[in-house]
Formats: structure tokens, sequence, C-alpha cells
């Protein structure tokens, strides 16, 4: 048990590091950092993404439960989200000093982790090799886009005609996992590339290798991105402004005890050795980077949104790997 609180607090640490060449290239008045947010954020969602959903699904030879397990942690991750969404939004409206803008976006950060840029390169650190535990965390990020592009923005603008049902699904995650699950189901995969002859098995080795190297990247920039974004915070600010710690707390506290609880429920019914790690790990994350880009977008406050990135990822420091600890328990 304390080796996995050790292992899980030495990832969370090595991804922050992972942050700081971003945090000071975006302290350099010569880089545009604007600029590289974008090409950095387009990298990750329309190319790194994708091979990681490839890189897992295609070094997974067919077993009928880990067809059970994506249909467990998708439904899962819909449900935690949801629920933790509506205590979110019921909590917003008893606090008085937010403002209706505020109001969605503390509910918004609350139920929303940061699966796919953070998440899914903290299961890396800790389970290097381990293809499966990533394989699931391809489906929470699919899980998460149907979520965020719904209930989500509904939620943060409180305007139905913001749920966008065709967003959820054209994403780049979300087409590369409807690609990657029927070759998956029909055993289609590289397991046997290494005994494939001449040529045609070096060409299938050589795209193995090309399709793991793009996915090995994902932790990276996607921290390098997460400092140049760190680089424009008022840090003096976050000490002032009382929404962004009610999200965080939302966020790394209720969201986390309502994950461990579905799973111990879960665990009643069927297996869920295969797949906790996965549930707990991403019920653990703090709040995602897309309530930047949502508020934004939707001309929230974007400013209480940036605050609650930064709270709750520098607090999750602490939270991610006591609550890991429950994998131990369930």
């Amino acid at each position: 048990m304390a080796d996995l609180y050790v292992t899980g607090a030495i990832s969370v640490l090595m991804l922050l590091l992972m942050a700081v060449p971003g945090f000071i290239l975006g302290k350099m008045p010569s880089v545009n950092t604007e600029a590289a947010v974008k090409f950095l954020s387009v990298m990750l969602l329309y190319v790194l993404q994708p091979f990681v959903t490839f890189d897992s699904f295609l070094n997974t030879a067919f077993d009928a439960s880990v067809l059970i397990n994506i249909a467990a942690v998708f439904v899962f991750t819909c449900l935690s989200i949801g629920i933790v969404l509506a205590l979110g939004m019921l909590t917003a409206r008893f606090i008085p000093r937010l403002s209706a803008d505020s109001k969605g976006v503390v509910a918004y950060g609350g139920a929303f982790g940061n699966v796919g840029y953070m998440c899914i390169p903290f299961l890396q650190l800790l389970a290097p090799g381990n293809r499966l535990i990533i394989l699931y965390a391809t489906v929470s990020v699919v899980a998460f886009n149907l979520m965020a592009w719904t209930v989500g923005n509904y939620a943060l603008t409180g305007d139905k005609r913001h749920i966008s049902l065709k967003r959820a699904l054209l994403n780049p995650p979300t087409l590369s996992f409807i690609v990657a699950l029927p070759l998956f189901v029909l055993n289609i995969n590289f397991s046997g590339a290494e005994n494939v002859a001449g040529a045609a098995g070096r060409l299938l080795t050589g795209i193995q290798e090309v399709i793991t190297l793009f996915s090995d990247m994902v932790g990276p920039l996607a921290m390098v991105l997460l400092g140049l974004k760190l680089a424009d915070i008022n840090f003096k600010e976050l000490f002032s402004d009382g929404g962004a710690y009610i999200a965080s707390a939302i966020k790394l506290v209720i969201f986390p005890l309502v994950g461990v609880a579905l799973t111990a429920l879960m665990s009643l019914f069927m297996n869920v050795g295969d797949i906790s790690m996965n549930l707990i790990a991403m019920s653990a994350m703090p709040c995602a980077q897309n309530v930047i880009m949502f508020s934004t977008l939707y001309d929230k406050n974007s400013s209480l949104a940036a605050k609650e990135v930064t709270v709750s990822t520098l607090l999750s420091i602490i939270t991610i790997p006591l609550f890991l600890l429950f994998v131990y328990i369930i």
C-alpha cells in the first residue's frame, strides 16, 4: 500500500516537472505563448490522442472480459461525471458570492477532470508498458467528450442550444476509438508482427514502433502545454478567488469519493480488479483544461476557470496518491 502511494506521488511530481520547460518558455518574451498553446493543443487532440488509442488497442489481443470492462469504464465515467455535475450545480446555487457566470464554471470544473492530458500520462508513468490500462483510459476520454459536449455545456451555459451530440461524436479521440474497437473485436493487432518474415514483418514492426513513439509523446507535450498556461497565471490572484477552491474541493475530494463508492458498488456485481486503478485515477484527476476553452468560447468567467485548473493541479499532488490507496481496499 505504501509503495503505491509513493509511486503515485512520484508520478504526479514527475508530470509537474515536465511542465517546468513550458512554464519557462511562457515567461520568455521571444516566445509567442498563444501560438505555442494553439499548436500543442492541435497536436495533442488531432494527432497524439488518436495514436494513444491505436497503440493500446492494436497491441491488445481480443478478450471478452476486456470488452465487458470497456463497457463498465464507459458507464462509470458517464455516471460519475453526471452525479458530480449535479452536485456541483446544486452547491454553486447556494453560494451567494458566485456570479451567474461563475456558477456554471464551478460546476463544470468540479465534474470534468483532466482525463486525456493528465490521466493518460499519469497511468503511463504509474504502469509503464501496460497498454491495457491505457486502453481503458481512452474509453474514459470518449465518455468524457460525450458528457462535456452535452450536459457539460448545458451546465456551463444554461442554454440547451449549446448541446452538441455531433461534436461529442465527431472528434479525433472518439473517431479513433470507433475505428479501433472493431479491429480489437476482430483480433486484428500487432501481436504476431514479430513472427512475420521478410519486408512485411519489418514494415509491421516499424509501424508499431512509430505508433508507440507518438503515443509516448502525450505526457511531455501535455505537460509543456500546462506549463505554458501556468505562465500566464497571476499566482497572487489564486488566493483571492474562493470559487477556484470550491471547484477544486468538488473535483479533488467529492468526485474521488463518488468514484470510490461507485467502484465498490460495481465490485458487488463484477470483478473490478483490472479496472479499479483506472476508475479511481480518473476520478482523482484535477480540473480539465477544457473548462478554460469552453468558458472562453461561451463568454463565461474564464479567469476563474484558469484558477480552477491551476489550484486543483497543484493540490492534486497530495490528493491523487491518497485516493489511489483505495485500489487496495476495494
